[in-house]
């Protein structure tokens, strides 16, 4: 059924008396806000942060204002998957347990808002009307997200031959002069996930594709490389070649798609190429080999991204020692943090005020091995019913954020919270049921 059927179905449904028309049209108002603000915050989410939380915020709104809260409450208790999804939120109520035993309360409060929707996402799909999402699908949102990466990777394009032809600088062309909406890894992810959904769709309609279309993906496939490589985040072209070869040995996987195998390979193969004739990511890359053989030896005043993480992660390793259990809390990593790299003379990680850079142990010094595996099971478990139900786009997204976050604290920032929490209530809304397997 289209979507136009599907409006006048709504709109047909409006019978009755004239309060209950009043009450119906009230409803169904408030259903096409959801349906609107949607597509917008996934469009969004790669462009401009700011602009996805207004988006956010209305729906939030929406939600309060439609009011209906028994009705919602019903709902929770009508679908099991309902019930599972607002599991997630147990992350989230761990840090506001986390700030019972805090004495820094302005950063405490501070890093829940931050955090705030690992709370909101779980609670509005879980109370969401059935027929939101029979009107939009899952497609759809994944369309505009889609969208929204050609559109920032062209801004950030943009800008970069624009300062590149002003000033003959060649350096406009990488890294964070190229990514100018997000820091290089978040901008690196959201074009990873971008690159999942394309080869996700090139792999269902593979047979049926024309030679246009085929081109176009290919092209665009290719761009985002291009894009990963001239940001040259570290650990985004890392997880590029690692969904690379994931869809050829998906394809690998299954007689009739072996064909298509070479596609991800050929797209691997030219990422490696890009990054061998980059000079600046060459650089780069050489620059974190050197800190890695020579570990041991790192000093103290290091400014060199891996580096600087090495001697992060070894401080955190002192702060975990003092606080196996239930970590400092939520108001005080930043302070235990900040004095241990004081007392070891890490001059640019106290300078620049920086995180753990790992949310696996940023998470673990806050809270504990209580928040470690709460956070290894929240991505485990959905990760787990994904690859049984032979959801791929979700196994892959799990895969993907579980990688980056062994080098950035994404909980610590809201780009990254707001992309984790907004896609992981979508996907595991629409997962999969143990009998339609493989089905969106």
């Amino acid at each position: 059924m289209d979507l136009k059927k599907l409006i006048r179905q709504d709109i047909n449904e409006v019978t009755g008396s004239a309060w209950r028309k009043v009450w119906g049209w009230i409803g169904l108002f408030h259903r096409y806000m959801y349906v609107l603000f949607l597509p917008c915050l996934c469009f969004f989410i790669p462009i401009n942060n700011v602009i996805a939380k207004f988006f956010i915020g209305f729906m939030v709104i929406n939600w309060i204002v439609e009011m209906r809260l028994i009705a919602k409450v019903r709902r929770i208790f009508q679908e099991r998957k309902r019930i599972h999804i607002l599991l997630f939120v147990v992350f989230y109520l761990l840090y506001l347990v986390g700030l019972l035993y805090s004495h820094n309360m302005v950063y405490g409060e501070f890093d829940i808002t931050v955090k705030l929707t690992l709370g909101i996402f779980p609670l509005l799909f879980a109370t969401f009307e059935p027929e939101i999402f029979r009107i939009i699908r899952i497609r759809y949102l994944f369309f505009a997200f889609v969208a929204g990466c050609i559109f920032a990777a062209l801004l950030c394009t943009f800008n970069a031959l624009t300062w590149y032809q002003a000033t003959g600088n060649p350096k406009y062309l990488y890294y964070s002069y190229l990514s100018v909406l997000h820091h290089t890894s978040y901008f690196a992810m959201f074009l990873n996930f971008a690159v999942i959904l394309v080869l996700a769709w090139f792999r269902e309609n593979m047979f049926t594709i024309s030679r246009g279309k085929l081109i176009g993906i290919t092209l665009l496939l290719l761009y985002f490389t291009f894009m990963i490589v001239h940001i040259s985040s570290k650990m985004g072209m890392i997880t590029l070649f690692v969904i690379y070869m994931m869809y050829a040995v998906l394809n690998l996987s299954r007689k009739r798609e072996r064909k298509a195998t070479l596609y991800p390979i050929f797209l691997a193969v030219v990422m490696v190429i890009m990054m061998l004739i980059s000079p600046d990511t060459m650089l780069r890359l050489n620059r974190t080999a050197n800190a890695m053989e020579n570990i041991e030896m790192v000093k103290p005043d290091a400014e060199e991204s891996t580096a600087e993480r090495i001697l992060i992660w070894k401080s955190s390793f002192n702060i975990f020692r003092e606080h196996p259990l239930v970590g400092v809390g939520t108001g005080e990593v930043k302070d235990a943090l900040l004095a241990e790299y004081k007392e070891q003379g890490i001059t640019a990680a106290f300078t620049q005020r920086l995180d753990a850079h790992n949310q696996y142990i940023q998470t673990t010094l806050s809270l504990g091995l209580v928040g470690l595996l709460t956070l290894l099971a929240m991505l485990a478990w959905p990760g787990i019913l994904a690859f049984k139900r032979q959801d791929y786009i979700y196994l892959f997204f799990i895969i993907l954020f579980g990688m980056n976050i062994l080098v950035e604290s994404m909980f610590e920032n809201q780009a990254g919270v707001v992309f984790y929490a907004f896609f992981n209530a979508l996907l595991f809304w629409f997962l999969p049921g143990k009998k339609n397997r493989g089905l969106p």
